[in-house]
Parts: C-alpha cells; structure tokens; sequence
C-alpha cells in the first residue's frame, strides 16, 4: 500500500482501472464471460484458425455497461474476446495462442448497428464455460511497476521515476478494465498490424479469476486495440516462469 504523500506525487502517471463483479446468467444480458455472443446477421460462430472448431467466448463487453468514465475505452459497441481451447488439437502450442494475431484467438468490436441476436452454444466446445453475466465495475487506482518505467523513462521527470524504483508499486493482478497491465514476465505491447505502431491496452483476463482457465503456467492475457485503427484488436498472453 503506497502512503499517501507518495500517491499524490505519483498521480500523474496513475490510471484507473475496474475490477469486474460478476453473478449467475441473465437471458439477454450483453456483457458477460462466457456463454453465447452477439453474432452478425447470418454470421456463424467464430471457429478456431488451426483446427476449425468453434472457440470459446471468453469476455463479451458491451460499451454501455462500462463504468460511465470509461464508455469510450474500445468505441460504441460490443467488445469480444474468443480463445480456442481445444486441447486435442494443440491449438495453444501449434497455434502459437500465445502471440497477437494467433488463429487460435479472435478479438473484435461488433459495432452497435451490426450485433443481432444471441446464437445457441455449439456442443462442439468441449467443457464450456458456464456463463457468468457483468453486474458492476470496482475502481480501483493502477501505477506502473519498474519494468514499466524503463518503456516511459524518456517521458518521466528522474524523481519521479525514483520514487516508482523505491516504492515499487504493481499493477493491480486479475481481471480488469483498463488501468497498467500486470505485467508477469516482459513489457510487451504489441505493434499494429496496420500501422505498425504499438497498441494501447484495454483489458486483463488473469488465470483462474473470474474464469475456469489457466493461461499456460498461471499466466495473465492481455487485450490491446489500435489508436489509430479501432477495428483492429488483439490479445497476447505471458506465462509465469
């Protein structure tokens, strides 16, 4: 727990991050983890680039349950994270699930004109998540851990910077919207498949925490959406050592 003082100097490069709370199922409900997502008109289910299986929607957020300071995080409409966990196949190691842009993941913004209805849960998703619907957010205050400091030194006053390396504050771990990542190996952003340029962070899914998955060795994944390209979205994961 950073003392007071020290948080008032540290403000500026502190960020605010949201915990979701979550509950049983609600028919209908749009932000979720797990369970069936909004699908396009006459779109099918998103399917597994390497083995062709329907993957698992992991987190699906609509932009209208965010906290109200953070509705503009990913645009208007409904965010979606699918992972494939088809183990038979291997699609995490022969996938490469682990890197931005696998075939064995799938991260989008449905715009809020194109989400139609809610499509049946395939039964070719072997152990599915039971779905757990969105009933609120807890705030919470983010500062960059030291491996953070070395990306942002060149941007940071020296004392500043010293005060982060002696007080060592981290990231909050777990699920969460926005905030620092939680870094558990290297500070890796992603560059733009586009525009090449490194995209910003917007949300965590930590193993375990809200679902029944383990990234790797007790690993953290990490959802990242380009700046100057909206549309295009990712998510990476690191294992812990």
């Amino acid at each position: 727990m950073l003392p007071e003082e020290i948080k008032h100097k540290l403000a500026t490069l502190s960020r605010p991050g949201w915990r979701p709370r979550v509950g049983p199922a609600v028919p209908g409900a749009r932000s979720k983890f797990g369970g069936s997502p909004l699908l396009k008109a006459d779109e099918s289910w998103p399917c597994c680039g390497h083995c062709h299986q329907p993957m698992q929607l992991f987190v699906q957020l609509d932009s209208q349950d965010l906290p109200v300071d953070a509705r503009t995080g990913f645009g208007d409409g409904v965010l979606q994270v699918f992972y494939c966990t088809n183990g038979e196949e291997d699609c995490e190691v022969l996938g490469h699930a682990h890197l931005p842009f696998s075939d064995a993941s799938l991260v989008r913004m449905i715009p809020r004109q194109q989400a139609d209805g809610f499509d049946a849960l395939p039964v070719g998703i072997p152990d599915a998540f039971v779905e757990q619907a969105l009933t609120g957010w807890q705030c919470m205050v983010d500062f960059p851990d030291r491996q953070e400091t070395v990306a942002i030194n060149e941007y940071v006053p020296d004392g500043m910077v010293a005060l982060l390396q002696a007080h060592r504050p981290a990231p909050h771990a777990g699920d969460k919207f926005l905030g620092w990542p939680h870094w558990v190996t290297d500070v890796d952003y992603p560059p733009c498949s586009c525009c090449k340029k490194p995209m910003k962070f917007i949300f965590q899914i930590d193993s375990t925490d809200t679902l029944p998955f383990w990234f790797g060795n007790s690993g953290c994944a990490y959802v990242f959406q380009c700046e100057n390209n909206p549309q295009v979205l990712t998510m990476s994961w690191e294992s812990r050592p």
